[in-house]
């Protein structure tokens, strides 16, 4: 799934891939260190659906490089979701195990 996140007004947006997906958060790649306690803006998207993409807030908790792959490991909890925000990050998380079911994630 495509992320877009930002800090602030400020900066412009950078884009990555998610590799977990949760209600409550999920994990990214960054080429970027991000502070714990880190307020973002985010923006999902899962490649091929027609569905708008989906914009959330979070919080960063953990981030930890990974030599292997030169790039930043990021854990984000989700803030301040509403309950249709909410239906929307299920069915992207339901259509993601389905795509992955079937061999295309």
């Amino acid at each position: 799934m495509l992320v877009a996140y930002t800090i602030g007004d400020e900066f412009a947006a950078a884009r990555t891939e998610t590799y977990d997906l949760g209600l409550g958060g999920l994990a990214m790649l960054s080429q970027v260190e991000l502070a714990a306690g880190q307020p973002l803006r985010l923006e999902l998207e899962l490649r091929g659906d027609p569905r708008p993409a989906l914009h959330l807030t979070g919080e960063v908790r953990w981030c930890r490089i990974d030599p292997t792959l030169e790039q930043y490991r990021i854990g984000v909890e989700f803030t301040d979701r509403t309950p249709e925000q909410e239906a929307q990050l299920l069915g992207y998380i339901d259509m993601m195990y389905k795509l992955r079911d079937l061999g295309v994630l």
